[in-house]
């Protein structure tokens, strides 16, 4: 049977996330450099990203870490998903890969909109087996939200593994509103991106319809 757990906001543990750093409120910032664990990054979008490269990132991560994020177990991609991967519309999509400041890849999110509810999105997370535990999945996350909730998300979603504690204990300590409908193998999250409005110099912009809506 599928419990339900729900947050409020947690203004200090969001407020904690987002000091100390620029935020990036429009794709227009980007790319941005900051600080993550004493570490210079950068934080750019995934467009223009060499496929050799997040090929390479992609096959230094753990078998763990494939099958929490991808819900698989760890294969090739073929040339045909790199490129879907790394070609989106932007209207449609905001992905964020954040570098070390040779380029190497530490962490990467995205937040897909949702055709029939442009108002909603779908997002996803991943880190460096070397640089998890040191606060960029927070940031790449605090970072990716702000971006979708200027361009009109107000709700992200995501079925995450239930055996995928790291990212779930992560949901929690954004302090961003959330809830969680757990069952045996998945759990299905959703956030609030709405309360973000007071980190944003202008209000966000309304979503397009799509047609037949």
């Amino acid at each position: 049977m599928a419990r339900y757990h729900c947050w409020s906001m947690h203004r200090e543990h969001l407020g904690k996330g987002l000091e100390g750093w620029l935020h990036p409120v429009s794709r227009a910032a980007l790319p941005l450099a900051m600080q993550v664990a004493e570490v210079p990054c950068l934080l750019r979008e995934l467009h223009g990203v060499a496929p050799s490269r997040m090929l390479a990132a992609y096959d230094a991560l753990s078998e763990e870490s494939i099958y929490l994020r991808f819900m698989r177990p760890k294969r090739t991609p073929q040339p045909e998903q790199v490129a879907h991967f790394l070609d989106y519309h932007p209207e449609q999509q905001i992905s964020l890969l954040l570098t070390d400041l040779a380029g190497e890849p530490l962490a990467q999110a995205q937040s897909i909109r949702r055709r029939l509810h442009p108002d909603r999105a779908e997002f996803s997370c991943i880190v460096a087996d070397h640089f998890q535990h040191k606060g960029a999945g927070r940031r790449i996350l605090l970072a990716l939200a702000l971006l979708a909730r200027a361009d009109g998300i107000r709700e992200w979603t995501a079925e995450v593994l239930a055996q995928n504690r790291p990212m779930l204990t992560l949901l929690k300590r954004l302090g961003l509103p959330l809830t969680l409908v757990t069952g045996r193998e998945m759990v299905f999250v959703r956030l609030d991106l709405s309360v973000l409005d007071a980190w944003l110099p202008v209000l966000p912009a309304e979503p397009l319809k799509t047609k037949g809506e």
